[in-house]
């Protein structure tokens, strides 16, 4: 008699805890599927016509400020930035990208007053939707703060790991990559939040320009430069001036 009463003891124990672990995995699901309500991205025209945007407004106003060599700003208008980010063609790739065996597709970009949102679909045998939150703006020394502020799956906070598996990409990325140090700040700053010096060179003009401020407003990215100074020779990094 007591062998049969702890044999239905076990088995509720093993039923209620079956029934937990359902429970939890059909929870991790609904976490990582839900669809983020400002997730909306464009689809690519497929067209080959370069993205007047970039080409009538973008480069125009960068490359010809980076001539006259005085502080100015670029305005980023987010409809234009979805339109331009999701044909893909015109900045040079096509989607999906598969970084490492990983397919990365249907990207979009969400400017708050407060946030950026930069948003996209990962394959992970199901399509999910990873969000990561930014908040940059340079700080009263000039440097650059990336500020993420989480990285999530679906409704999943998953920032710690999102780090972990891009900082083996950028490791892997790496060897395509020129070693200049820009590269590597920017690497540091989406892995581990490094705050560094934004020089960015422009080896077309031979200079290097200097993001001074960061401007947040919905719907749109306002961007000040100012001159940073000659590039010497093939100098690799502003910091070689010093």
């Amino acid at each position: 008699m007591r062998r049969a009463k702890t044999k239905n003891t076990l088995l509720r124990i093993l039923w209620f805890s079956l029934c937990g672990l359902v429970t939890a995995v059909v929870i991790c699901l609904a976490l990582v599927m839900y669809r983020p309500g400002e997730y909306k991205p464009l689809k690519p025209t497929n067209g080959e016509q370069v993205s007047p945007y970039l080409t009538h407004y973008l480069a125009p106003n960068f490359h010809n400020n980076i001539q006259i060599d005085r502080p100015f700003e670029i305005i980023v208008d987010q409809a234009e930035l979805n339109k331009l980010i999701a044909d893909g063609q015109t900045l040079g790739w096509t989607w999906p990208v598969i970084l490492n065996g990983v397919a990365f597709h249907a990207p979009m970009i969400v400017l708050d007053d407060e946030e950026i949102l930069l948003m996209g679909k990962v394959d992970i045998g199901l399509p999910v939707v990873v969000t990561i939150v930014i908040a940059p703006e340079v700080d009263d020394r000039g440097l650059f703060h990336l500020n993420i502020r989480r990285v999530s799956a679906g409704a999943m906070n998953i920032t710690a790991l999102a780090q972990k598996i891009g900082g083996r990409i950028m490791a892997a990325q790496a060897k395509n990559l020129k070693e200049d140090q820009w590269l590597r700040d920017l690497s540091g700053a989406f892995l581990q939040n490094k705050p560094y010096e934004p020089a960015y060179p422009v080896p077309l003009y031979k200079k290097y320009i200097r993001l001074s401020k960061v401007g947040k407003h919905k719907g749109e990215l306002l961007l000040f430069f100012t001159p940073a100074g000659a590039m010497p020779g093939q100098c690799s990094s502003i910091r070689d001036q010093k």
